[in-house]
């Protein structure tokens, strides 16, 4: 159990997904982005969070099971909050 949690905390988005994600996410602060790919945005912005969220359970479950706190198993397994 505790081995396919930690399987599935590790599993990354795919790379082409990140890297879509961050060149709009630089279009936007750009302020250059364009309707359609502001749409894209949008799409993909759903689909990390969609990730995000089952990470998070992951996580949870994890913290659970060692019977210790969320904030102390990211420290523990080397994780930072992707958004600060």
């Amino acid at each position: 159990m505790r081995a396919e949690l930690l399987r599935n905390i590790n599993r990354g988005m795919p790379d082409e997904l990140q890297k879509r994600y961050r060149e709009l996410i630089a279009s936007r602060r750009a302020e250059t982005l364009t309707e359609s790919e502001h749409t894209e945005l949008l799409h993909l912005t759903n689909q990390v969070e969609k990730y995000d969220t089952e990470r998070l359970k992951y996580l949870t479950e994890l913290a659970r099971i060692r019977k210790i706190s969320l904030t102390e198993l990211l420290d523990e397994l080397g994780i930072e909050p992707a958004y600060t």
